[in-house]
């Protein structure tokens, strides 16, 4: 590797890749950049020929491919922390093994933006979904992503529970998004939503109208998973991560309904089963900062009844900086 610190570093997490990472690593290469560029691979010990394709291209480009082979399986998120860890760069980009770049100015376009515009931690794009063979496909939920993205200032609107950004297309800023590097067991939950959620609690989130990257839907894609969308226990933990955050660094004086979302969320905290109780004694500890008075209070209970449906936060009322 360059003893130079690149602009942009890639996270690539590669498991079970061996049909696709050949052409996601060419996506990479293939950037037209006037700035340094790193790609850190994390291969995770894959039963197939994954690792050996990652060795001919770290071979093949020394200089731009940083290759973190592994004995055992981490697993996605322990994976997907053990290589940002490594990356270097000021800006970081992700891109999984199975996902590939369709259009070769991706980078330079976005960090020209990110330099222009520092109020802005993070930026993404329109994708399109294809499917094992690279043949684009419609999907209905990359449709809706496209069709209801939000821009500026969305913490309020991801705390609602919807992730518009594809992690294919985005790059934020290195500096938003610090992990304990001496630890991977922390962060065994960690996932895209949840860097998006921690980053959009400083900065604002800028939406590029193009389509820069191809999505892969096929029946290996980890996130496609029964196990991975239903994981309640995980859900729990990245909504307690980021609320305890928010309330490490406040921002600006919330309006009533932002207050009104955080304390419905404390509360969901404290009703769900899953969490410690040490997890909910934090959480309880900081109810009161967010109560939304009597009449908030009781549209709130009003609410969980199903007799007055909940307030929706507008996304352009969210400065959260």
């Amino acid at each position: 590797m360059s003893s130079t610190n690149p602009m942009v570093s890639i996270c690539m997490a590669a498991y079970k890749h061996e049909g696709f990472i050949a052409k996601a690593i060419e996506s990479v290469m293939m950037q037209e950049t006037d700035f340094p560029i790193e790609l850190v691979i994390g291969e995770d010990c894959s039963p197939d020929a994954t690792r050996e394709i990652c060795e001919h291209y770290a071979a093949k480009y020394p200089d731009r491919i940083n290759l973190l082979p592994s004995e055992t399986n981490y697993g996605m998120s322990k994976n997907g922390i053990r290589i940002m860890n490594n990356c270097r760069g000021k800006y970081i980009a992700i891109l999984d093994g199975d996902d590939y770049w369709s259009d070769p100015q991706k980078l330079k376009m976005q960090v020209e933006f990110l330099e222009k515009n520092p109020a802005y931690g993070l930026i993404h794009s329109d994708v399109v979904p294809v499917d094992g063979s690279g043949t684009p496909i419609e999907v209905e939920s990359v449709e809706y992503r496209r069709q209801n993205h939000k821009e500026g200032n969305v913490f309020f609107s991801m705390l609602s529970g919807f992730n518009f950004i594809n992690s294919c297309t985005a790059l934020f800023r290195h500096d938003l998004l610090k992990t304990d590097a001496s630890s991977l067991e922390k962060y065994w939950f960690a996932y895209d939503f949840w860097y998006w959620q921690r980053i959009a609690m400083h900065a604002k989130v800028y939406y590029l109208n193009k389509k820069t990257a191809c999505y892969r839907m096929h029946a290996g894609g980890i996130t496609n998973t029964t196990q991975f969308k239903k994981n309640k226990l995980r859900s729990y933990h990245v909504l307690h991560d980021v609320i305890e955050e928010f309330h490490k660094a406040p921002p600006r004086r919330l309006n009533e309904a932002e207050k009104r979302m955080i304390f419905q969320k404390i509360i969901s905290l404290l009703y769900r089963k899953e969490g410690t109780l040490g997890m909910k004694l934090s959480t309880l500890k900081i109810m009161p900062h967010y109560f939304p008075g009597i009449s908030g209070l009781t549209n709130i209970l009003l609410s969980k009844l199903g007799m007055r449906a909940p307030l929706k936060v507008s996304s352009k009322h969210s400065q959260v900086s």
